[in-house]
């Protein structure tokens, strides 16, 4: 995908004028060159009060356009980075796959596609700048122009072989890297049974040689980039080479003047200036047309369900079960899933979000908000305001209310701005999913879904919840577990053999 073709697919127009100010600089660019020549002409042939006048001027102008350029992508980038990571939550709503982009690789990529005007910029930069060898063919004859021409077709190949190899590179960093990313947590979660088995560096030896893999990737990297910009900087010191060496021998044989032999020179030299500044930045190009691909990803869309439909699935086939699931949950339904461990319940549900390929068969939701809630979900590090609104204006009484309604009782949950462990260390398995519970409600979900959470709650906490539930009739409900489940009377019961 290209920047171009990213912005015809109905992306924002902002490169525009990025492509505009990249063409007014190139021309002003070679504008400078020739005024440079004619300075230096001027100084030659000792008219010294004029040739340092415009050789000031030169240099003042030159100094005042690259300012102006550099303010332009710093307030451009700077725009840039505070749209995207306003509009990042959209990125968060769904989890990630397993080997699927990390979802703190969007930070990255805000800033790589906050380059992309200047990279813009660049490009067309280059492109017009391929006009100067107009001015060279004028000022110096045909041979400086074919020098120059074939010295440019022949840098093409190795940029594009260098680009090639760049984004295999990055694909594969970007595996390492999510493989790195979850063996890490891995390996921090089970922790503690590592160290009493004694076999801490089992789990640090495997991420060690993972890292190891992922910075000789790097380097790799690396060396692609150098060797590329040795060429574009061979390719251009050899052309502006035999340039000057044929205006050269133009001067010595009278052919040509001064003036025209210095524009022809400066000229070339510019021109590959504004070429290898675009060709050496092919990594970031990719770099950001990567990010940009990331960040213009659509969120996850449902298909619009008429009525009080929220969740239909037609001949689901699962990776955990060769069984078809055919399934229609409607506001106000409590659904029951149950089975034996191991019988792909929790596959089933993960797949019915969309979490999870499935083998055959499709799925199609509203966009009505979901809970999930299983024995493994976890808290945030904050208060306990903050975990159960997410966020949202909830007033006090109204979330103590919902609190005491499931149970949730004592000094722990009175004060509403008290901190919270990471990950909710220090409470029960069973207030840990109660709490959960509270936050779906609070964010008034039209189905919830719990996974197999009966068996972390007492017969208290069982009550509170199931009270809740009744008291909730308009909610639908989907339940997986092995025994002892929280709906007593369900509208529909799926069971699910090993």
């Amino acid at each position: 995908m290209t920047l171009v073709t990213a912005e015809r697919s109905g992306r924002p127009t902002y490169l525009q004028s990025a492509r505009v100010l990249g063409a007014l600089s190139s021309a002003a660019s070679i504008a400078l060159a020739v005024l440079s020549a004619l300075a230096l002409s001027d100084v030659a042939q000792r008219e010294f009060t004029r040739g340092l006048l415009l050789v000031l001027l030169a240099l003042f102008l030159r100094g005042s356009l690259t300012l102006t350029l550099d303010e332009w992508g710093e307030r451009s980038a700077s725009r840039l980075r505070a749209r995207w990571r306003h509009s990042l939550v959209g990125h968060f709503v769904t989890p990630r796959r397993g080997a699927e982009r990390a979802r703190g690789d969007l930070s990255l990529a805000v800033d790589h596609a906050s380059q992309a005007p200047s990279l813009e910029r660049l490009r067309a930069s280059a492109g017009v700048s391929l006009l100067g060898v107009v001015v060279v063919f004028i000022a110096a004859g045909w041979l400086p122009l074919v020098i120059t021409l074939a010295l440019l077709a022949l840098a093409a190949p190795f940029y594009q072989r260098a680009g090639r190899r760049s984004e295999a590179m990055a694909q594969e960093f970007q595996r390492r890297r999510a493989t790195l990313e979850e063996r890490q947590l891995e390996v921090l979660q089970h922790a503690p049974e590592l160290r009493a088995l004694g076999a801490v560096t089992y789990g640090a030896n495997e991420i060690a040689a993972i890292s190891e893999s992922e910075h000789v990737l790097a380097l790799r990297a690396i060396r692609v980039a150098l060797e590329s910009s040795l060429v574009t900087e061979f390719l251009s010191g050899v052309s502006i080479g035999l340039v000057a060496m044929v205006v050269g021998f133009g001067l010595l044989g009278g052919r040509l003047s001064l003036l025209r032999a210095l524009i022809a020179v400066l000229v070339t030299s510019e021109l590959f200036v504004q070429v290898r500044r675009f060709g050496v930045e092919f990594h970031r190009r990719d770099d950001a047309q990567r990010a940009l691909a990331a960040l213009y990803e659509p969120p996850e869309r449902h298909a619009a369900i008429a009525g009080d439909e929220l969740l239909v699935a037609t001949n689901l086939v699962t990776e955990a079960s060769p069984r078809e699931v055919t399934l229609c949950v409607r506001a106000g339904d409590r659904v029951l899933v149950t089975g034996p461990s191991g019988s792909g319940k929790t596959t089933l549900l993960h797949s019915l979000l969309e979490w999870r390929d499935v083998r055959a068969g499709g799925v199609e939701r509203s966009s009505a908000p979901v809970g999930y809630v299983d024995a493994d979900s976890t808290l945030f590090s904050g208060t306990l305001r903050e975990n159960v609104t997410l966020g949202r204006n909830v007033p006090d009484n109204e979330l103590r209310e919902r609190l005491h309604s499931l149970g949730l009782t004592g000094a722990r949950f009175e004060v509403l701005d008290a901190e919270l462990l990471s990950d909710g260390r220090g409470m029960s398995s069973g207030e840990r999913v109660r709490l959960l519970v509270a936050r779906a409600l609070i964010a008034r979900v039209s189905l919830l879904i719990l996974d197999d959470v009966a068996g972390v709650l007492d017969h208290d906490a069982r009550r509170s919840v199931r009270a809740v539930l009744a008291n909730t009739p308009s909610l639908a409900v989907l339940e997986a577990t092995v025994d002892t489940p929280l709906l007593e009377a369900p509208t529909y019961l799926l069971e699910i053999t090993s």
